[in-house]
């Protein structure tokens, strides 16, 4: 069958990792909304339904080892490969389950995080109700449930799009990657005659290109499922509402604060909201929001003061998003453009030059007397928001003065994940036990840095080289291959400087490699 009740299952969904689903960033959002977040010290048990290839589950697994890790998915082809994953990695802290949501294991219980992306928008109201039953019963109180979903009115004007595809494809016939290529090849078509609904939304026309962009496999699982549906925010809240949960939250993080998502002329509105539900639905209006991160939380404990976030939730690190940060800062979070500077901010980037701190370490360094810690850690916050600082789950060293000629990768489970995924076309994610979440490269970073620990820097250029000759791949230039040997090969050394330059730094930093022998 292609589909499980509507759901696309002939077609292997994409891997790839979500850091918003870290618990590092799910207890964040949750104190700096005032919740007491799960604590995730040894024992704490996290579920992911609808977990795909599990790149996700398994990154995190690996970044949070005392933890206990459920992954369930309806496609077996997708539990079978993490399986392998999980074998490679030698990871045992993971369970896999094949079933739908209706029909978990009893032995199952509860989880202190449920997170689950890409699926509420694409189930069935059926399978939305299993899922409301998940959170219901599954998830332990004080507990943290993370939903993604496709949201109005962001939306709106690109619905018909995927009308368009749907409605051509289903007259198809074929696998649904056929279809899905068919359906695109006929959307084409009817933009480039100028077909009067495109002549009218000239958004949605150059969102063709878009799609014509994205992986063909993404698209039909983004398109061909039946029950595809985009909600308002207050139609998802009224749902887990009557499951008993309350809203706790939102990613990322910026989302939190409405005076850096909607344009000034708005913000006397939400000066004047009182109630974060009416707030949420002008919030998605103001800026047009077509994706959403929520976060629900069940039977939840207040962080009533200061004073209580400083005693309850003061594991979580902070640190310098780059360290050549400086002010004034500027950021554009794609509706309002912030800028931050002072005395305030220079203190707690000061304090970070360093390395990572905890929480009350820098309310104490930044305390002058003239604001409450209040304000200090709110201060502190908008600074993640707006991308200055991140919030990690252990101490995060300053980067490194000087670089080794070889490197270790210390887990097993990045071993693996470097070896199946360099040059593979798709990032790479590997696991930080100091951040508890992944760190991203791109493939052919991936294959730098495998070859550094085998080999060292000497010759590291040229040995990628040959590395991307025997795997069949190329570098492309302005979207076409490059097949001189001489302009290649000077691609990949500049690729190889940036590299070593850099993001080597931050590997080294994050323990996801240390010097090597």
């Amino acid at each position: 069958m292609a589909t499980a009740d509507g759901y696309v299952v002939d077609v292997d969904y994409i891997p790839g990792f979500y850091p918003q689903m870290a618990p590092v960033s799910l207890r964040h959002v949750a104190a700096l909304n005032g919740l007491v977040p799960p604590a995730t010290g040894e024992g704490f048990r996290y579920l992911e339904l609808g977990c795909g290839l599990g790149r996700s589950l398994t990154t995190l697994a690996a970044a949070y080892p005392g933890g206990r890790f459920v992954g369930v998915d309806i496609n077996p082809r997708h539990t079978t490969a993490i399986e392998a994953d999980l074998a490679a990695g030698d990871l045992d802290n993971v369970r896999v389950i094949t079933a739908d949501f209706g029909s978990l294991p009893d032995d199952l219980g509860q989880f202190d995080f449920i997170a689950m992306h890409g699926v509420w928008s694409w189930v069935s109201p059926r399978v939305r109700q299993d899922i409301l039953a998940v959170a219901e019963t599954r998830l332990a109180p004080g507990g943290l449930f993370l939903v993604s979903y496709n949201a109005m009115p962001g939306w709106a004007h690109l619905q018909p799009i995927k009308g368009i595809l749907q409605q051509y494809a289903s007259l198809r016939t074929g696998d649904s990657l056929q279809r899905v290529r068919d359906a695109l090849a006929y959307l084409v078509f009817i933009r480039d005659k100028k077909a009067k609904y495109f002549e009218d939304n000239p958004r949605a026309a150059a969102y063709v290109d878009a799609l014509l962009k994205q992986d063909i496999s993404y698209l039909a699982h983004e398109y061909l499922n039946e029950h595809w549906t985009s909600f308002y925010f207050a139609e998802v809240a009224a749902a887990f509402r009557g499951a008993g949960l309350r809203f706790a939250g939102s990613l990322p993080v910026y989302t939190n604060f409405w005076d850096l998502c909607v344009k000034p002329e708005f913000q006397e509105l939400f000066r004047t909201t009182t109630d974060r539900l009416v707030t949420e639905a002008h919030k998605d209006f103001c800026a047009n929001t077509a994706f959403r991160w929520d976060l629900y939380a069940k039977a939840p404990r207040p962080l009533a003061s200061a004073a209580d976030r400083l005693r309850e939730v003061d594991d979580l690190h902070y640190s310098l998003a780059r360290p050549d940060l400086s002010l004034p800062y500027q950021a554009n979070l794609g509706v309002v453009t912030s800028t931050v500077q002072g005395p305030l901010y220079q203190a707690f980037i000061d304090a970070l030059r360093g390395g990572g701190r905890r929480l009350s370490e820098l309310v104490a360094t930044a305390s002058d007397g003239s604001r409450k810690p209040e304000e200090l850690i709110r201060a502190l916050d908008a600074g993640v928001a707006m991308g200055m600082f991140e919030v990690t789950a252990a101490d995060v060293p300053a980067p490194p003065a000087e670089q080794p000629e070889r490197v270790a990768v210390t887990l097993p489970f990045n071993l693996a994940m470097l070896r199946a995924g360099s040059l593979g076309g798709r990032p790479v994610a590997l696991a930080s036990r100091r951040t508890g979440s992944g760190v991203q490269l791109g493939d052919l970073e991936a294959a730098m840095l495998l070859e550094l620990a085998e080999s060292g820097r000497e010759g590291l250029a040229a040995r990628v080289d040959a590395r991307l000759i025997a795997s069949g791949r190329s570098i492309q230039k302005d979207n076409k291959p490059v097949t001189d040997e001489v302009a290649r090969l000077a691609i990949i050394e500049q690729a190889a400087a940036g590299f070593l330059g850099s993001r080597l730094s931050q590997l080294l930093a994050t323990g996801v490699v240390e010097p090597g022998a």
